[in-house]
């Protein structure tokens, strides 16, 4: 069972008493690494790239389908990456959604369980959109947060390399929690959401996304000194809400692209 990898390029919190509405407005693309699930017969372990975590997103899913019979003592849950939890790449969003699936059709259900998987998420604190992003695919614009699912899906030829640089973790929830900080990601996430709608392009994406890192003051000086050196390419930014680095290029700047990083990881954009 796969998850694709969600960057964020920018986005606009929104929260309501009803957790299903809960989640944020913006714009993402993924990418053809991210997510691999495996379930065992074992004794309750989760995995994580062959170490034994916690991952509260998880815990929330395997306690759902417990009302419905899985024995969450009897599997272990095995997820492999190429990317590291907590880098902004929705490595815990693709977790619970790839988990969530399989336990549904494990027990032969027909619950929608990518609801499960964005409430399971959003009552940890470690995501609002990477859920909806991943279950769509693609280049995703989100016009309104949560359920009903409302994006609109642009289709982008095949030209375009994903280049991804990570430089660490962040913790997400510090930011979607404290009052400062929301106000002026929605003050920016908003307007820009707007500018993209108007001219639905990469090229446009990454541009608004990189305005957005600066201007909120969220991007990482390490790489805000990446993006201007990058500038020779489709563009660079900052992935939503993570320290790492994305950059959108074509196949005749790509080579000069990689070698500007030291451990660039090439994607393609996954549909």
């Amino acid at each position: 069972m796969f998850a694709p990898g969600h960057i964020t390029g920018f986005f606009a919190v929104h929260k309501s008493k009803d957790i299903l509405k809960t989640g944020s407005i913006g714009a993402g693309i993924t990418v053809n690494r991210g997510i691999n699930l495996n379930i065992e017969e074992g004794s309750g372990k989760i995995f994580y790239n062959k170490k034994k975590v916690n991952i509260c997103p998880v815990n929330k899913v395997l306690t759902y389908y417990e009302n419905f019979g899985f024995d969450k003592n009897s599997y272990d849950i095995i997820f492999t990456s190429d990317f590291p939890l907590g880098s902004g790449l929705g490595m815990s969003g693709g977790c619970a959604l790839t988990l969530s699936k399989k336990l549904n059709e494990m027990l032969d259900l027909k619950i929608n369980y990518v609801k499960i998987a964005h409430i399971s998420e959003v009552e940890c604190g470690t995501g609002l959109g990477d859920v909806i992003g991943q279950y769509v695919k693609g280049f995703v614009i989100r016009k309104s947060p949560g359920f009903p699912i409302n994006v609109e899906k642009f289709e982008v030829n095949d030209d375009y390399y994903i280049i991804i640089e990570i430089f660490g973790e962040k913790e997400t929830k510090e930011i979607i929690t404290d009052k400062k900080w929301i106000e002026k990601i929605n003050n920016y996430g908003k307007k820009y959401l707007n500018e993209l709608l108007k001219n639905p392009t990469l090229e446009n994406f990454i541009n608004l996304s990189y305005k957005f890192a600066v201007n909120t003051g969220l991007i990482d000086e390490k790489i805000l000194e990446l993006c201007n050196d990058l500038k020779f390419t489709v563009g660079a930014s900052q992935s939503m809400l993570g320290n790492t680095l994305f950059c959108i290029s074509k196949k005749d700047t790509l080579n000069d692209a990689i070698s500007i990083l030291k451990n660039p990881i090439i994607c393609k954009i996954y549909y």
